[in-house]
């Protein structure tokens, strides 16, 4: 008993610990993996934000040192509005004759009177340049782009003199202007000059772009390079924290591309190099000059990961060391926890064990703990309301038993009288034969496994008594049997010799369970029935003799009367022996009458007690 006991205890305790132990385990992993998913979340924000930090910046600096550059261009614009001036005066005087007007002449007169290197450009209304000092551009079409040509289209239309931004034009490897616009007076053709520069940004301005990437780096430790690219997908300026590739592959050219396209930032990831490549959009505030667009910039920046995934890796590893600890501490607590709780269930199973064995008078030991002091109570209680109930079901089953045995004997002696009815019963469901008696089977003639399971027709003549066929006379004698209409029949058998079996059946129906069987109680009256036709015989033998005895006597008397007549009028000395004669053969026919009558009684005392009827003379002369 012990030993049983420990070894519930011992599982109980295993459970305990089990269950305290994972408890312990989610609780504490709970804690843990919200710290791990929040420190990996703050180090992938922290990153992220430098990032949008460092493009925040590039792009208003940008834009800072595009205004200064604005500010510088306005150095030009005195020098464009004259030699524009100049232009369009040749222009009116040529009346509109483009053939007349000579760019080249005019080109050597502007440069001598300004000082500067202009060149000169006629463009006509479908945006092409139809004359131009720069020979390159002649045959250029601005219609190609589609923007800037709706942008020149509305200068010549309105005839106002629009100043551009320093551009290096459209033509390959060609140097930095700064281009002016204005519409002729009569809307054909737009002017178009430029004035022609070494540099596109001056000294101070370059040095901005170069101090802007060299700057950045420290702001943010993640740059390893910087590359800033013009709208001609040049690099303008460039930092990088080690060897700079100078080659531009493919790749990058077309992501370059993209970004000046879609005016859009964009990402890639490469993970075997620990990097990500930032491609941001960079552009300028002015949105007025034709040429705005041409002076957007592009930022390639490569951000290493490095850092980011080593803080990462470190995260991971303390976060594997808190699990370590916390699994210790969890199952340390969960084991002392388990056996201070299971100390008092301990002795509880202990006492429980003692009431298992079969000792019901034994009591639980109180624990000297609150919180188990309903428990005794309760099982205390309970031991001795299963005390009470076991005594109780004993007598209950002693009870049972004598109710069993009765039932039993019962149940044997009405099977003993089944069996051994002389009427032949049959147990029938639905019209299915469930079981039938030995007087059953002597009266069709067939064993049981031949008769059990087949119908009351298989066994039948195609018609019955009533005329009906077997069949269908079955499922109404078994609906209205059912319905308590119909109680006795007459039902005709086909012995295995082949003899028809006469029989009167008893009808019932039990009702079980939803369930309804019938009781079919046949008797063979096959016998009774030739007995009455006999009978029958018998009677119509008779009347047929009493009828035949009133002839005779109707025929003796009449001659018999003759005879008297006769004698008493030839009279002679035999006369009297002749009337004694005479009324000798009139007592007996009187005697025959009486016992005519005597016979008649009889026959109409068996008809009126016995129901023996009279043949009918035309069965009697169809059966002849």
């Amino acid at each position: 008993m012990g030993c049983e006991s420990s070894s519930i205890f011992s599982s109980f305790s295993r459970k305990l610990t089990g269950v305290l132990l994972v408890l312990l385990l989610i609780s504490l992993m709970a804690l843990v993996i919200v710290w791990y998913s929040g420190s990996l979340v703050a180090l992938d924000d922290e990153f992220k934000n430098r990032q949008n930090l460092t493009d925040q910046i590039l792009k208003q600096s940008i834009i800072w040192i595009d205004r200064g550059i604005s500010l510088y261009e306005l150095q030009y614009i005195p020098s464009l509005e004259k030699a524009m001036e100049m232009y369009h005066d040749a222009y009116e005087e040529t009346g509109g004759d483009i053939n007349k007007l000579n760019l080249n002449a005019l080109k050597k007169e502007v440069n001598e009177e300004l000082n500067n290197d202009f060149d000169f450009y006629l463009i006509d209304a479908r945006g092409e340049v139809r004359k131009s000092t720069f020979v390159e551009d002649i045959g250029l079409n601005f219609q190609i782009w589609p923007k800037f040509f709706e942008c020149v289209t509305k200068i010549r239309e309105d005839g106002m003199f629009i100043p551009d931004r320093i551009v290096r034009g459209y033509a390959k490897n060609n140097m930095f202007r700064k281009f002016a616009y204005m519409g002729t007076r009569d809307g054909r053709y737009l002017l178009e000059i430029s004035l022609n520069i070494d540099r596109l940004l001056p000294i101070a301005s370059n040095a901005s772009y170069k101090e802007l990437v060299n700057i950045l780096p420290v702001t943010n430790k993640d740059i390893r390079t910087i590359e800033l690219y013009n709208s001609q997908y040049e690099i303008v300026t460039k930092y990088s924290s080690g060897q700079l590739n100078e080659t531009l592959t493919t790749g990058t050219l077309a992501k370059i591309i993209k970004t000046f396209n879609n005016h859009e930032s964009s990402e890639d990831t490469d993970l075997e190099k620990s990097e990500i490549i930032r491609y941001t959009h960079l552009p300028i505030s002015d949105t007025e000059s034709p040429s705005a667009s041409e002076m957007n910039l592009a930022a390639r920046i490569v951000y290493s990961t490095q850092e980011r995934d080593q803080q990462k890796l470190n995260v991971t590893l303390i976060f594997v060391g808190f699990l370590l600890i916390t699994g210790i501490i969890a199952a340390g607590v969960a084991i002392a926890g388990s056996r201070y709780l299971s100390r008092p269930i301990d002795r509880i199973v202990e006492d429980i064990q003692h009431i298992a064995d079969g000792n019901l008078d034994y009591k639980i030991r109180p624990t000297g703990s609150s919180e188990f002091n309903n428990i005794e109570l309760a099982i205390n209680s309970l031991v001795a309301s299963l005390k009470e109930t076991i005594g109780n079901l004993k007598i209950r089953e002693e009870e049972l038993l004598d109710e069993l045995g009765k039932r039993w004997r019962a149940e044997e002696k009405y099977r003993r009288l089944f069996e051994s009815a002389n009427d032949a019963i049959f147990i029938i469901k639905d019209t299915q034969i469930e079981n039938c008696n030995n007087a059953a089977i002597r009266l069709i003639g067939r064993n049981s496994s031949e008769i059990i399971g087949k119908e009351l027709h298989d066994f039948s003549p195609a018609l019955q008594p009533d005329g009906r066929d077997s069949v269908h006379a079955l499922q109404d004698i078994i609906r209205r049997v059912a319905k308590g209409e119909l109680s006795m029949i007459k039902w005709d058998f086909i012995k295995s010799d082949g003899k028809i079996l006469n029989t009167e059946v008893q009808c019932s129906a039990v009702h079980s369970d939803d369930v309804i069987h019938f009781m079919f109680i046949f008797r063979d009256i096959t016998e009774l029935l030739e007995m009455k036709k006999r009978e029958t015989a018998a009677i119509s033998q008779i009347e047929e003799n009493l009828v035949k005895f009133a002839m005779i006597n109707d025929q003796i008397r009449n001659p018999l009367s003759s005879i008297a007549v006769l004698n008493e009028l030839q009279g002679g000395q035999h006369e009297d022996k002749i009337f004694e004669q005479i009324r000798t053969i009139d007592e007996l026919i009187n005697e025959i009458d009486n016992s005519f009558i005597k016979t008649d009684k009889v026959r109409l005392f068996l008809v009126k007690h016995y129901g023996i009827r009279q043949r009918d003379p035309l069965e009697s002369e169809e059966k002849s």
